[in-house]
């Protein structure tokens, strides 16, 4: 069982799937105290997983940015969200004075029915795994549903906190609770969709995986967005249309935030002893001025003044 307070950071490979494993083969379950202020940048970056989580608000409110959708939530209210969706987090107008800070539920689905495709799966897991309308599920206290949702949630962070007895256990049975719920608020949608039929495919967010991917790949090279979208295969337009959709920011903007995430984790480093003009020239930046630029409108400091505070951590 995983249970940590205050992550730096999120850690992505290729297409901002996230590294991480939540828990084991035996419990596969991550549930995770986040202060977003303590955040890299004081946001959760964009990543997604094959495991499907659930946020439970325990302070403050913050910004939830769910592939195509946006959702404020504040403290008593959660969200589900399926695996495979692309996701953030950031904080709210005058965040920085109410903060947010959340717990996350991360597990695997086979913690419900197990591995391989059962009838329990095919009936009662696929249906909301596959659903287009469920890349997230917002938790607002509107229903009894919802009501009974986030209480469930609340009792999950309290047995893993706790590691009282039977934690997994009692676990494994609020989740199915909660899958029940959500099943039998949406039943008539659920059985309209024949069984075998796994609908949820966003091209927006699978021409966005792949877009980012390349970005990554190449950005410390002077890329253009003819060459993002070449590597998609779809025109200017589309690809910037499709990324903004799904990500709330153009292709260029994330080429600009990953060079600067990309510089600002050199700085972290004690044995980096790059000159600014070096530095910005690694990430990508053929202007040291517009590194120092943009540097300072995400990190709302220099990098040398970046560097110190980081040195001064360790």
């Amino acid at each position: 069982m995983d249970f940590r307070h205050d992550q730096d950071t999120i850690i992505v490979g290729e297409n901002l799937k996230e590294l991480k494993e939540h828990g084991d083969f035996e419990y596969p379950v991550g549930v995770y105290d986040v202060n977003l202020k303590n955040m890299y940048m004081e946001m959760v970056r964009w990543h997604w997983h094959d495991e499907v989580e659930f946020i439970y608000v325990e302070k403050g409110s913050g910004i939830f940015c769910i592939s195509e959708e946006t959702y404020e939530l504040s403290q008593g209210e959660g969200m589900f969200i399926n695996k495979g969706v692309l996701h953030s987090v950031q904080m709210t107008a005058g965040g920085k004075e109410n903060n947010c800070l959340y717990t996350s539920i991360v597990f695997h689905p086979s913690l419900l029915f197990g591995y391989g495709q059962t009838k329990l799966s095919s009936d009662y897991l696929n249906p909301i795994l596959t659903s287009s309308s469920m890349a997230a599920l917002p938790l607002k206290s509107d229903t009894i549903y919802d009501i009974t949702m986030l209480e469930m949630l609340r009792r999950i962070i309290h047995v893993n906190r706790e590691h009282q007895f039977c934690y997994e256990l009692y676990t494994k049975d609020y989740l199915i609770r909660i899958w029940i719920l959500m099943l039998e608020s949406r039943q008539e949608e659920f059985e309209a969709i024949p069984k075998s039929k796994e609908h949820r495919v966003n091209m927006d967010e699978v021409r966005a995986k792949e877009a980012i991917r390349f970005i990554e790949e190449h950005y410390t090279e002077p890329i253009s967005l003819d060459d993002i979208a070449a590597s998609i295969h779809v025109s200017k337009s589309e690809c910037c249309r499709c990324i903004k959709r799904c990500m709330k920011m153009t292709p260029f903007e994330y080429l600009m935030k990953h060079r600067i995430y990309v510089a600002a984790g050199l700085l972290c480093d004690p044995d980096c002893n790059d000159s600014i003009a070096e530095l910005a020239s690694k990430v990508g930046f053929n202007s040291s001025s517009y590194f120092n630029k943009l540097f300072r409108k995400y990190l709302k400091c220099t990098p040398t003044q970046y560097k110190a505070r980081q040195l001064s951590r360790s």
